[in-house]
């Protein structure tokens, strides 16, 4: 039986593990610049950490995958391993608590010519932080040329304070009631890519977000 699809090609089919490349394209197609986002969309058994602690954890979004630890997924920036981040990771939840995994959110997307993810346990080639698979970065080297992206958005609440619709009244002996205001905003982000020659050979590639 053949089946067909219009969706493009993107896993390795001649490994014989679950490998993943996602370039350019595919982040450029995304509604969001962060990197843990895209990503979360487009890779399966991929997720971050959101802390909600007002400390340096808030801004240290750790990746996992399979739902292991992040200590346990390898972070390579062309090809060689990311820093862990030094804040250790807790949730409350059991799953991450104690962990120290790298913090991918500080890469720009548009500093990334491709991605390629093993989700598979790789702990026999790589190590113990391997065990639930490997991911590598694989920066832009172009010595000329490059690229810019903006993005804008608004949003507006669809309720606008009607009780009727917002669910005010009393719930056990707490009363509650429609501030009569939608909430309402705009973001807006600008990203760029340049590459320069650096020597004969050498190249200076340069991105911001």
């Amino acid at each position: 039986m053949v089946v067909g699809t219009r969706a493009q090609p993107r896993s390795v089919t001649e490994s014989p593990v679950p490998v993943d490349v996602i370039r350019t394209e595919d982040f450029a197609a995304q509604g969001t610049t962060d990197l843990a986002n895209q990503l979360r969309t487009v890779v399966p058994s991929f997720n971050v950490n959101i802390q909600p602690i007002s400390d340096a954890a808030t801004i240290v979004r750790p990746a996992n995958l399979r739902n292991l630890a992040p200590d346990h997924t390898l972070i390579l920036v062309n090809g060689k391993r990311r820093h862990r981040s030094p804040v250790i990771t807790w949730l409350g939840n059991g799953i991450a608590d104690g962990s120290q995994g790298p913090d991918i959110s500080v890469i720009p997307s548009i500093a990334i010519r491709q991605a390629e993810v093993l989700r598979d346990g790789a702990a026999a080639q790589y190590g113990s932080d391997a065990i639930a698979g490997v991911m590598n970065f694989q920066l832009k080297d172009a010595r000329e040329g490059g690229s810019v992206e903006f993005r804008t958005c608004a949003y507006r609440d669809a309720n606008p304070g009607d009780p009727s619709t917002c669910g005010s009244g009393i719930l056990g002996d707490i009363k509650h009631s429609c501030n009569g205001m939608g909430g309402r905003g705009q973001a807006f982000s600008v990203a760029g890519n340049a590459g320069l020659p650096l020597g004969p050979n050498g190249f200076l590639n340069l991105s911001l977000e």
